[in-house]
């Protein structure tokens, strides 16, 4: 094999939809068993799959960009030949090198995110690349290109302001909600899914004093095991949902290719309450509830482009800090991969 180049490829919220990212995400119990098979082959040697509720991107070495197309058929196996891997072609975005670094550094920093500056994908990237060398799947190309993307992210969160504020998933949520119900330690609160988003969301809740939150899953034991990290109750999917009524907050956070909740089972659950509103937030990659519970009266729901517009308002006047955070990764992406590549 020749010089180890470093390649991309993605698709994220910024070229395609949520139920497009949704069609070919990887679940984190499923993207090491990609990596393993796409290092199967004798031209690949480092990967990381980046995969989350807006974002999924590869990231290989090789010596040359031909086996692009294999790597797809690579996850698309791994998953049980259940992913559309077509959409990263049609949609998507192919990287290499200095481009790539450049990317990698701005996807940690959170300058590419939904949310532009969050620092919840500072942690997802980590946590990959994290999964992908306790595996064995990264070497000296990859370990220097993550830590210097982790140092990078640091940097810009410890220098820059575009941290600052409301600006991420969970402090809007919890901002909006605070805004609906004058003491959030009386709300009950109903989490669907146990994935990241939802738990972030319900930490925040937390901090502002909602303590009483149940979660549901699918999966009654990774119920179980969030409800125990988070402190709070845990309950089966379908019981949770008959007496969704019992709620006043109801995050969706579930990877189910379906609506959880439809309007009508959310309209006789208001008619039920008296004249007590529901805040509904679906994190749902595709959407978990039906978007005509929006149009319901004392019915008030949120979805991942709601919050990401009302997070983006909250930075707007720090535009000066942005542009600067870009000049920052840039020139830092630029130094690597000169280091690297002499480009």
């Amino acid at each position: 094999m020749g010089r180890a180049n470093i390649y991309l490829m993605g698709i994220s919220h910024e070229c395609a939809d949520a139920s497009q990212i949704g069609r070919c995400s990887v679940p984190p119990a499923l993207c090491l068993k990609a990596q393993s098979e796409i290092l199967k082959l004798p031209q690949v040697g480092e990967a990381v799959i980046l995969s989350t509720c807006n974002r999924v991107e590869v990231y290989f070495s090789a010596s040359d960009a031909s086996v692009s197309g294999d790597v797809l058929r690579c996850i698309s196996k791994a998953c049980g030949g259940e992913r559309d891997m077509r959409i990263f072609g049609e949609s998507g975005y192919f990287k290499e090198n200095a481009d790539a670094i450049e990317h990698l550094f701005e996807v940690a920093s959170g300058l590419r995110s939904q949310m532009l500056g969050e620092t919840e994908i500072f942690g997802q990237v980590k946590a990959a690349y994290a999964r992908s060398c306790s595996a064995g799947h990264c070497g000296a190309l990859f370990n220097r290109l993550f830590q210097k993307a982790s140092q990078c992210a640091k940097w810009i969160r410890t220098n820059t302001d575009i941290g600052h504020g409301k600006i991420s998933v969970g402090s809007v949520s919890s901002e909006l909600a605070a805004r609906i119900f004058e003491d959030l330690g009386k709300a009950k609160i109903l989490l669907l899914g146990s994935g990241e988003a939802g738990r972030l969301v319900a930490d925040a809740l937390y901090v502002r004093g909602a303590h009483e939150i149940t979660v549901a899953s699918r999966t009654r034991a990774n119920a179980d095991s969030l409800a125990e990290k988070i402190g709070c109750l845990s309950a089966d999917m379908a019981e949770a949902i008959d007496n969704i009524a019992e709620f006043d907050i109801v995050i969706s956070a579930s990877s189910s290719a379906d609506w959880l909740l439809k309007a009508k089972t959310v309209s006789r659950a208001i008619s039920a309450r008296d004249g007590n509103p529901m805040f509904f937030i679906d994190l749902g990659v595709p959407c978990n509830i039906d978007p005509k519970c929006g149009d319901i009266d004392d019915v008030y729901l949120y979805n991942l482009d709601d919050l990401s517009k009302i997070a983006n308002e909250n930075i707007a006047a720090r535009k000066s800090e942005i542009e600067r955070a870009h000049d920052i990764v840039k020139s830092k992406a630029s130094y690597l991969a000169q280091r690297l590549f002499g480009i």
